[in-house]
């Protein structure tokens, strides 16, 4: 132990504090394993009544007592916001239905609402926005995995590798489903626009045929709203995880998509009948609303 502290303490100043964060979010980790199912006050409150809680990081950092309470600040911002225990003092409120966020979502997923009976959409209009949405969350979520505690130093050398192996690999997965949803429900016309893996001018001719620009701005801006509100607002690019978020809009677009298509596919083969259409629209508004709050409220906990 005494050569890591030698090496330690001759490491840069620069080094140490670019550190800081990793470590953090190290004993962050330990602290929640130690602790299980209490919230970031009770596990705060038990680290400072704790003697050896700190011990080996006042040990190997050479630390004071500022430098330690600087450094349980920090764990704070990656420890969970509730825990089990009612006593927990955090006025940050889980996600519901009837949060800002939500209904902002559910608003935004009534627009096929106004297509279907004012604008007379089909199926295909419908069902190519929601494709559309997939590739607005695919880019918040490039930009939720850069903003990921910014501050960690050590996390970026992840993002540089992580979030263009998202892009592509995302990318391609979207682009795949694009083409199938606009050869499928589209037919030729659109189908035969393209000839290559992206479906670029087939999309394009879609949005200019049923003037689906301004729907796409209002889901996009719903979506936006959410990355504010609780993403940034509360706290949530804190304790963010890569990995975790390289994985989140896959599981969105496999659930919830292929459920929709199915359902599509029926409703096409009936001529699209409107009980259909709302029906459609029902289902992807359920889902949607059970994944966001699912999701955010695994982000506070």
């Amino acid at each position: 132990m005494k050569n890591s502290n030698d090496t330690i303490n001759q490491a840069p100043p620069w080094l140490m504090h670019a550190l800081k964060p990793f470590i953090a979010r190290s004993i962050a980790r330990n602290m929640v394993k130690k602790y299980p199912g209490l919230g970031r006050d009770a596990i705060l409150h038990k680290m400072r009544t704790s003697e050896t809680s700190m011990q080996e990081y006042r040990a190997t950092m050479q630390a004071n007592q500022e430098q330690v309470e600087q450094m349980l600040e920090r764990v704070g911002r990656y420890l969970p916001v509730h825990g089990d225990n009612p006593a927990t003092t955090d006025k940050t409120k889980p996600v519901h239905w009837y949060s800002p966020s939500s209904l902002v979502l559910i608003g935004a997923n009534l627009i096929p609402l106004y297509g279907v009976f004012e604008l007379g959409w089909p199926i295909f209009p419908i069902l190519f926005l929601f494709w559309l949405e997939n590739v607005v969350i695919g880019l918040l979520n490039v930009l939720r995995m850069l903003l990921a505690d910014p501050a960690d130093l050590v996390l970026w050398t992840s993002k540089f590798f992580m979030v263009p192996f998202f892009c592509v690999h995302y990318g391609m997965f979207t682009a795949i489903h694009g083409l199938f949803v606009i050869r499928l429900f589209g037919g030729n016309h659109y189908g035969d626009m393209d000839h290559g893996f992206w479906p670029i001018n087939g999309a394009i001719q879609a949005i200019r045929d049923f003037d689906l620009s301004w729907a796409v701005m209002i889901l996009a801006a719903s979506h936006l709203f959410s990355f504010l509100w609780n993403y940034l607002g509360h706290g949530e690019y804190r304790r963010a995880a890569i990995s975790e978020l390289m994985q989140r809009p896959y599981r969105r677009v496999v659930l919830l998509h292929l459920t929709i298509l199915l359902g599509g596919a029926v409703a096409m083969a009936l001529g699209s009948p409107v009980w259909g259409l709302l029906l459609l629209i029902a289902l992807k508004i359920g889902f949607d609303l059970k994944a966001h709050i699912k999701e955010h409220r695994k982000a506070l906990a």
